[in-house]
């Protein structure tokens, strides 16, 4: 666990976010959700497993929460597979009552077919002990990124989360941000003290694409992949942003400026590799999880994390005349009720439980995560992280699912992630023979699809 005292107050985040807009749901009703028959239990399954320590401080919270209303919690530690489950017992008619996971992954699956509740109700609520509606305490930027077909919100967000580019304070001081030019001459540099300027776990497709996908949204903006999800003749796959984006890397992809071995570890071997140095990598494309993956994995080892890595972060690289520059690809984690759920009156209250700003911090505190309200204290590793979302949110740039995975999530499975291995991999003679591979293999996939 990242140490408790490595926090700071970071009032930028809520003021910026707050400039979107709160109040997108103010047509709704001020009722409580628990106004009328209360349940007196509900059942909840988590994406967290036991030991981790998102899921020490919501078992802690559930135990209060049962002291305090009576109301009993039947909970699941299920793992990040959790909505296959929830899946058959949707179809059932006995899912559980609640569960949580990214907002992405809630929308994707039961988005499109009215799966899951809208919870503008929610929203209009406080949270228990408090006179402020979670509604504005969540900004609306955050609450709009996944919504029902009758534009409610169908998550409520504990956490916000998204891919960012991570280096080491302590050894690598960064002028940060940079552009793509600043960033090559930089790897040239790192090359050249024998370093290199990519850590990646190259079993981890969906890690590789980080740097494509974003490389191809600063070029053409958010939704260029998503035009190829769903394009059977495949010709979206020649959008000159693609192309561009490959060309970017592909020096970079050609020898000297990732580890090694990269290709032959297993993960998390590189990106441990990086935090504690032993790669001499340079930066690392992940989630807003990383200093608490491997801090994590720092301590198990026996290494203390405060005098061998500072956390900081910046955007990924700008290019010139990127439609994309100002975009910061975010996510988040909450909490979501099936559309048959039995005890959804109790869920609701949970809900309003855990929003509790004392709760809530120990969370983000705990799990070293970037709270969803706008009141809170950020950990100090997520600081910069927590800029680029304000940032962003000043310009309507928060953007989810930068890899067509909201549009189809088999073609990037099936497709993208393959094909962007295949690059790391330099199975590839050339940009152009990337992006003929990545058309064909749409037109493959998607009339397989039907």
């Amino acid at each position: 666990m990242i140490s408790r005292k490595k926090v700071v107050r970071v009032v930028a985040l809520g003021a910026a976010l707050a400039v979107v807009g709160s109040g997108a749901l103010s047509g709704c009703s001020d009722a409580q959700p628990s106004d009328g028959p209360q349940s007196a239990s509900f059942t909840y399954w988590s994406m967290w497993k036991e030991g981790e320590p998102q899921q020490k401080v919501i078992a802690e919270a559930i135990e209060d929460f049962t002291a305090e209303t009576g109301i009993e919690v039947d909970v699941q530690w299920s793992g990040r597979e959790v909505m296959k489950q929830i899946q058959p017992r949707l179809e059932a008619g006995n899912p559980p009552d609640l569960f949580d996971q990214s907002g992405s992954g809630v929308w994707g699956t039961f988005g499109s077919n009215n799966g899951v509740q809208g919870l503008a109700d929610v929203y209009e609520s406080t949270p228990i002990g408090e006179s402020e509606k979670i509604g504005d305490l969540i900004p609306a930027s955050l609450a709009e990124l996944y919504t029902t077909e009758d534009g409610e919100p169908l998550l409520v967000p504990y956490s916000v989360t998204g891919v960012t580019t991570w280096y080491n304070c302590l050894t690598d001081k960064v002028d940060a941000p940079l552009t793509w030019d600043d960033f090559t001459a930089l790897a040239d540099e790192l090359k050249a003290e024998g370093r290199p300027a990519i850590a990646v776990d190259g079993d981890v497709a969906y890690y590789e694409m980080y740097w494509l996908a974003h490389s191809v949204a600063r070029h053409g903006g958010a939704h260029v992949l998503d035009a190829v999800a769903a394009d059977a003749t495949g010709e979206a796959a020649e959008d000159p942003a693609i192309l561009a984006a490959v060309e970017d890397l592909w020096p970079l992809l050609q020898g000297g400026y990732l580890p090694d071995d990269f290709a032959g570890t297993t993960y998390p071997a590189q990106q441990t590799a990086w935090a504690d140095g032993s790669s001499g990598a340079a930066f690392l494309a992940m989630g807003a999880w990383a200093p608490s993956e491997t801090g994590s994995a720092l301590e198990k080892s026996g290494i203390d994390v405060d005098s061998t890595i500072e956390y900081c972060s910046m955007p990924y690289p700008t290019v010139e005349g990127g439609k994309g520059n100002d975009l910061t690809w975010v996510d988040d984690f909450g909490f979501a009720i099936p559309s048959k759920a039995r005890n959804s009156d109790a869920a609701k209250e949970f809900i309003r439980y855990f929003m509790g700003k004392d709760t809530l911090q120990a969370f983000a505190t705990d799990s070293a995560s970037l709270a969803s309200r706008g009141d809170l204290e950020v950990p100090a590793q997520l600081t910069d992280f927590a800029a680029q979302v304000a940032s962003s949110a000043e310009t309507s740039q928060l953007v989810p699912n930068l890899d067509g995975s909201a549009v189809n999530s088999t073609w990037s499975g099936e497709v993208l992630y393959p094909t962007v291995a295949d690059l790391f991999n330099k199975k590839f003679e050339s940009p152009e023979a990337f992006v003929a591979a990545l058309k064909q293999r749409t037109i493959d996939t998607l009339a397989a699809q039907g």
